[in-house]
C-alpha cells in the first residue's frame, strides 16, 4: 500500500534569513551605484561618480524612457542605470509588517 504525504516542505532558507539575504543584496547593489555627498546636490543621492540624482533617473524611467535611453541622455554606462533599478527593486520587494 502506498502512502501519500500531504506535508508541505519547509522553505529553504527560512523566510527571515531570505529577507536578510535580499536586504544585503540590495544594499550591495545600491552601494555600488549610489553615493551621498553633501557637496553634490546638497547631499541628495546621486549615481556614483556623477552629479545626476537618483530621483532624476527614476523620473526619466517613469516618463517611459528605457535604461538605454536614460544612459545615453546623461552619458552614463547603461549597466549603472540597470544596477540602480535592480537594487531598488530588490530593496522594495519585502513584506510590510
Amino acid at each position: 500500500m502506498t502512502t501519500i504525504s500531504n506535508a508541505v516542505p519547509a522553505l529553504t532558507p527560512p523566510a527571515g534569513q531570505w529577507l536578510t539575504q535580499r536586504a544585503q543584496y540590495a544594499t550591495r547593489e545600491l552601494s555600488d551605484c549610489v553615493e551621498w555627498n553633501a557637496n553634490k546636490l546638497g547631499g541628495a543621492p546621486v549615481l556614483k561618480g556623477t552629479r545626476i540624482s537618483v530621483s532624476q533617473v527614476l523620473a526619466e524611467l517613469g516618463e517611459g524612457q528605457s535604461a538605454e535611453e536614460v544612459a545615453a541622455d546623461f552619458d552614463l554606462d547603461v549597466r549603472l542605470v540597470k544596477k540602480l533599478v535592480q537594487g531598488l527593486a530588490v530593496c522594495l520587494d519585502r513584506p510590510v509588517s
